[in-house]
């Protein structure tokens, strides 16, 4: 039996204990609004007004069925692009990686079409997986391999419980310390062929990771080989570490329980909460898909996958736990390393993003020497699978190296901020003597 299965089976076991009180269905409309609020939403409005002679647990059995959202078949943008996914049948490659004494499994899916192509390298967010990019990848994968990274905690590697590793092992340092581990192996089976041109593509979190695995002095010297490999990087609403204040749907995760899933699962309540999620994260309405809403309740249903994303949370930035304010002292020296980066970034925002602000990639773009901001009007926090067209239009472009200029065409309506930073070629992949 699965542990999701057991849970249910515990709280159902609870509910028709109590269901004939008045005081616990009190009790579980609490429950309820708790979980409503740990998910960011309210709990649902009774569909009829209340007797209030009526028992709470009958009110609360008394609700519509929930609304489902439209298959990703159904899409004329996305159909197609699923089903050339479906096509692509990704290898699973498993890397070991070490890190103060700890091994963590890596899983990398790659797609290779004919030999010889540019590589693309994938990195997503937070709760979230490889599955990010299977409408950009499907799009992309006749012109380059792709190697598309599951995170520690994340997708088909290893799920390490926060507490076994070291206290900074979920942090985007140690992260892309690992990813640098994984790419060095998948260079190795390469040895001997000509080095082929390789691009960073992030998402979210992951563009953080990114950030370090580029600009982080301690990484650049230990994997000074690998980062000449690294032609330029495409970061798609990237979080920046120098952030002043939690964002609410950091807060939410972060306030999420597993007692408040399995009250909600055990009530059937929980698929209309990650429904309601699932829409709130898209401006195109379309995309927010059955699919999507499914692989999203999986992961948070998944305790070992929630806790390792609230360890991501936990360590992306230095903040006070108790009082939720940032530690300048130790977010600034990080900030400071942005500078170091030496390879062409293109950072793309959607100007309606509610999760990261456009403000913040305008805040980074000034700070990565020559680095490009394209903001896309009408488009949120979930570029990759609200607009994957025009994502992998802008990495195709920008990694066949066109200019701010030639990347505005097309846009339609999106706008483009280069750097008043310019990096001259030389400069590309010069890591800074090791800190003393």
């Amino acid at each position: 039996m699965k542990a999701n299965d057991s849970l249910g089976e515990l709280t159902m076991s609870t509910w028709k204990q109590y269901i004939g009180s008045e005081k616990s269905g009190r009790a579980l409309v609490s429950a309820l609004a708790a979980l409503g609020l740990a998910l960011g939403t309210a709990a649902a409005a009774p569909p009829r007004p209340t007797d209030p002679d009526e028992k709470g647990a009958t009110r609360l059995m008394d609700r519509p069925a929930p609304e489902r959202l439209p298959s990703e078949t159904n899409s004329p943008v996305l159909a197609p692009l699923a089903a050339a996914w479906q096509r692509l049948s990704p290898e699973l490659l498993r890397y070991p990686t070490v890190r103060s004494n700890h091994t963590v499994n890596l899983a990398v899916h790659v797609i290779r079409p004919a030999p010889g192509k540019p590589v693309l390298v994938f990195i997503h967010g937070v709760l979230s997986d490889y599955l990010t990019w299977e409408y950009v990848a499907a799009t992309l994968a006749a012109d380059y391999e792709l190697w598309l990274v599951d995170l520690p905690g994340c997708g088909d590697s290893d799920i390490p419980k926060p507490s076994t590793l070291e206290p900074d092992g979920y942090s985007p340092t140690a992260m892309g310390e690992r990813v640098w581990q994984a790419l060095q192996q998948c260079f190795a089976v390469e040895a001997g062929a000509a080095p082929r041109p390789v691009t960073l593509v992030a998402h979210s979190l992951g563009g953080t990771v990114a950030i370090r695995m580029l600009g982080t002095p301690d990484l650049q010297v230990r994997y000074a080989a690998e980062l000449r490999r690294i032609d330029r990087a495409v970061l798609f609403a990237p979080a920046d570490l120098a952030i002043n204040a939690v964002p609410p749907s950091f807060l939410t995760l972060l306030g999420l329980k597993g007692w408040m899933l399995s009250v909600g699962n055990g009530l059937g309540v929980l698929d209309g909460k990650v429904r309601e999620l699932t829409k709130a994260s898209y401006q195109v309405t379309e995309c927010a898909t059955i699919e999507r809403q499914r692989h999203f309740a999986h992961i948070l249903k998944d305790g070992r996958h929630r806790a390792a994303a609230q360890a991501m949370l936990r360590q992306f930035t230095p903040f006070d736990p108790k009082t939720l304010r940032p530690v300048w002292p130790g977010i600034e020296p990080l900030v400071a390393e942005y500078k170091n980066i030496r390879v062409p970034v293109l950072i793309v925002h959607g100007a309606r993003d509610e999760t990261l602000a456009s403000a913040m990639g305008h805040q980074i773009k000034d700070q990565i020497p020559g680095a490009v901001l394209v903001k896309l009007p009408r488009r949120g926090h979930s570029l990759a699978t609200e607009d994957p067209q025009r994502c992998a239009n802008l990495i195709q472009r920008f990694q066949q190296g066109q200019t701010p200029g030639e990347l505005a065409a097309g846009l339609e309506g999106g706008e483009v901020f280069p750097s008043a930073v310019i990096v001259a070629p030389d400069q590309k992949a010069a890591p800074p003597a090791p800190p003393r």
